[in-house]
């Protein structure tokens, strides 16, 4: 139906200054505007590779790659357009990453990272940097647009710190300190991809998981894997230069728990 609607725009005899659409069909444009994976393929073609350092313009070629075919047409069937929807992302203003389910948020999950880190970083590497706008459609009477920076924001001051989501997963044991290995992962991920993840945050993250002795002493117990986790993406993050922590004491705490 997008595709339609696109075709029908572009199809009116106006300006260019009225209608771009109309512009590029006069010109020979292609007209594609709904990009996905290859058939029997399915995410943002960089969710395996998240976490592991590989650079950001690597990331940006997988994402860009990943999304290989135009949809639409009377059967809504797939054309293979290399370099199509790499077009349009060098050309965009503006992501609005949509989210509707209340029980899980920007943190949780490979999906939003892989998505709106993987457009970020295809962009970047044209030389473009487009708003990134999270629509919050959890209720759907009242939705709600935040930049990138402040939903996630939102959701560490909220969830990822609160002592009542800790002490929650504390009680899990192993599974729980998983928890909380993944929500330093992902938000580390948002750092290295979009660069909208402030120092502030991460010290609050490290400040609640590792500067806080007794939190420690848990996930060292029960999942020392999860705590070499943490660790090691908070150092990958003083690496590439992600974080600058206002306490002395941070590289001391992550080599130990390292």
């Amino acid at each position: 139906m997008f595709d339609a609607a696109v075709r029908a725009v572009a199809a009116r005899e106006e300006s260019a200054a009225e209608n771009p659409l109309a512009e590029a069909r006069r010109d020979g444009q292609p007209l594609a505007r709904v990009f996905g994976s290859a058939p029997g393929a399915y995410g943002a073609g960089i969710e395996d590779r998240l976490g592991d350092d590989t650079d950001r313009a690597t990331l940006g070629a997988a994402y860009l790659d990943a999304a290989s075919h135009a949809y639409g047409g009377a059967e809504g069937g797939p054309v293979p357009m290399p370099g199509g929807f790499a077009a349009q992302v060098a050309r965009a203003d503006l992501l609005v990453h949509p989210g509707d389910d209340p029980g899980r948020d920007l943190l949780e999950g490979a999906a939003d990272l892989a998505f709106v880190g993987g457009f970020a970083a295809a962009a970047a590497a044209q030389g473009h940097a487009p708003d990134l706008v999270m629509l919050d459609l959890t209720d759907p009477q009242r939705p709600r647009a935040r930049r990138l920076d402040a939903a996630l924001a939102r959701v560490v001051r909220s969830r990822a710190v609160n002592p009542r989501f800790i002490a929650g997963q504390m009680r899990h044991g192993p599974r729980g300190a998983a928890e909380l290995a993944e929500t330093v992962d992902r938000l580390v991920g948002f750092a290295a991809l979009t660069g909208a993840v402030s120092s502030a945050l991460l010290d609050l993250v490290h400040d609640a998981y590792l500067g806080d002795a007794t939190v420690r002493d848990f996930l060292q117990r029960e999942n020392p894997a999860a705590a070499r986790a943490i660790a090691e993406r908070l150092q990958s993050a003083r690496r590439q230069g992600l974080w600058h922590p206002r306490r002395n004491d941070v590289d001391a705490v992550l080599a130990a728990t390292a």
